[in-house]
């Protein structure tokens, strides 16, 4: 193996290119826009003080697809991997083994804070059937 990643091996191989193939119009290069898309879309991370530590939890625009997932499968310690980058405050945050109504109650602040709502709304109080009385 020559050391070079996918994309360079697969943009030097001569049949990625026929020499009258017309090169495919991309319609969003997230290449070129990643850099202004995150200043436009992701804010500040949140702050958790647990275990007598702050730790500092990545904005949830920011988040992976994977970690999105973990957060509503209930993987807590995958989730964490993925959204707590300083490993020290990672380390410190696993280790206090949080219990699920501490868990939910960051999920909440942070999708609180990022304006956005996981699942179903639940029903109004008040109406045990949703049905009309008669």
């Amino acid at each position: 193996m020559t050391g070079k990643d996918a994309v360079t091996r697969i943009k030097d191989d001569p049949e990625h290119q026929d020499a009258g193939e017309e090169i495919e119009a991309i319609d969003i290069d997230l290449d070129d826009l990643d850099e202004s898309l995150r200043r436009e879309h992701v804010g500040k991370p949140i702050k958790v003080k647990v275990g007598g530590v702050v730790v500092s939890i990545i904005h949830v625009n920011d988040w992976s697809s994977s970690a999105m997932t973990a957060l509503n499968t209930a993987d807590w310690q995958n989730w964490a991997a993925a959204v707590i980058e300083d490993q020290d405050e990672l380390e410190a945050f696993l280790k206090a083994d949080l219990r699920n109504y501490q868990m939910e109650a960051i999920a909440r602040e942070v999708m609180r804070q990022a304006r956005m709502n996981r699942g179903k709304s639940r029903r109004r109080a008040g109406s045990s059937n949703g049905g009309r009385k008669r």
